[in-house]
C-alpha cells in the first residue's frame, strides 16, 4: 500500500492538534480547578451542575426569606413579652386597689397609672417590623390598635406569610384581636372599666376588682399562649435554616464531584501528554526531512 505525502502529513498534523487540544484542556482544568469547560465535555455532568446551580439560586431566595421570618418572629415574640409585662403590672395594680383600706384618692392614682399601662399597650399592639408593616396589623400600613375617644377599635389582620422554601411558608405575625382578646374579653375593655371603677369616688367594690383580676389574669395566659405560638414558629424556622445549610453543603460535595478538576491525575496526563507530543513531533520533523534519495539508500 502506497502513502502520500499529503496523507503523512494530515494525519501527524491531525495527531499533534488532537494531543495539543488535550494537552491546552489540561493546562485550562488545571489553571480553573474545573473539568467541565464546556457543556460538551459531559452533557449529563453540565446538566446535574446546572440543576445544582438553580437549586443554589433558589436557596439564596430562601435564606433571605429566612433572615426576614427570624427578625420579624424575634420582634413579635420581644413585643409580645413587653405586652405580658404590663398585663402583669396592670395586675399587680389591680390587686393594690383591692385593698379595702384605700381612700378615693389611692384609687385614683391607680387608676391614673393602669390607664398609662392601657396608653402603651396601644403604643406597643402598633409596633412596626423592620419592613415598616405593623407587627399586629395589616400590609398597607393600617394601625393595627385605634383608640378614638377611649375606645379601641382593631383593624382587620393580614398576617403576612413568607415562603421559606419550595411550597412552604411561615406566618411572621398575628392579628391584634388574637393578642388583646380572648374567650368574649377585651384587655383594653376591662382596663377601662376598671379605670372608670377606680376614678369614681365612692366605687371600686371588691366583687367588680376581682372580676378584672380574673379578666387580666387571662388576658396575660392569652398573651402567654399566643407568644408560645410564635416560639413554636421560630423553632420551625430555624429548623428549616439547619436543613438549608445541610442541603447547601451536600450540593457543594456533589458539584465537587461532578466539576472540580483532580489536579494530581491532571498534571501526571498532561506530562504524559506533553511527552508523547514532543515524541510525535521530532518523529515528524525527521521524516518530513527525508528525501527520495535517503528512501533510495
Amino acid at each position: 500500500m502506497q502513502i502520500s505525502t499529503t496523507t503523512l502529513y494530515d494525519s501527524a498534523t491531525r495527531r499533534m492538534a488532537a494531543l495539543q487540544g488535550k494537552a491546552n484542556d489540561l493546562m485550562t482544568q488545571n489553571a480553573t480547578g474545573k473539568k467541565l469547560l464546556k457543556p460538551s465535555d459531559d452533557a449529563a455532568a453540565s446538566a446535574q451542575v446546572a440543576q445544582l446551580n438553580r437549586a443554589d439560586a433558589d436557596a439564596t431566595a430562601y435564606k433571605g426569606n429566612l433572615s426576614l421570618a427570624k427578625t420579624v418572629l424575634g420582634q413579635v415574640d420581644t413585643t409580645l413579652g413587653s405586652i405580658g409585662g404590663q398585663l402583669r403590672n396592670a395586675i399587680e395594680i389591680a390587686t393594690k386597689a383591692a385593698n379595702g383600706s384605700l381612700n378615693d384618692y389611692d384609687r385614683s392614682v391607680l387608676g391614673d397609672q393602669l390607664n398609662a399601662i392601657r396608653d402603651q399597650l396601644v403604643t406597643l399592639g402598633n409596633t412596626r417590623d423592620i419592613r415598616g408593616q405593623p407587627l399586629f396589623g395589616t400590609a398597607d400600613g393600617t394601625a393595627a390598635v385605634q383608640s378614638t375617644n377611649g375606645t379601641i377599635t382593631y383593624a382587620d389582620p393580614e398576617v403576612s406569610a413568607v415562603p421559606i422554601d419550595r411550597d412552604q411558608t411561615v406566618e411572621v405575625s398575628v392579628g391584634a384581636k388574637q393578642v388583646f382578646q380572648s374567650n368574649g374579653n377585651d384587655a383594653f375593655a376591662v382596663l377601662g372599666d376598671l379605670v372608670a371603677a377606680l376614678k369614681t369616688p365612692g366605687s371600686g367594690s371588691s366583687a367588680v376588682l376581682r372580676n378584672s383580676l380574673d379578666k387580666l389574669n387571662a388576658a396575660n395566659d392569652n398573651v402567654g399562649a399566643v407568644q408560645a405560638s410564635i416560639g413554636a414558629r421560630q423553632t420551625r424556622v430555624a429548623l428549616q435554616e439547619t436543613l438549608m445549610q445541610t442541603s447547601s453543603l451536600d450540593r457543594t460535595a456533589t458539584r465537587s464531584d461532578v466539576e472540580d478538576a483532580d489536579i494530581a491525575t491532571n498534571i501526571a496526563q498532561l506530562q504524559q501528554t506533553m511527552t508523547v507530543l514532543q515524541a510525535t513531533q521530532a518523529s515528524f520533523t525527521k521524516l518530513a526531512g527525508l528525501s527520495l534519495f535517503d528512501y533510495l539508500k
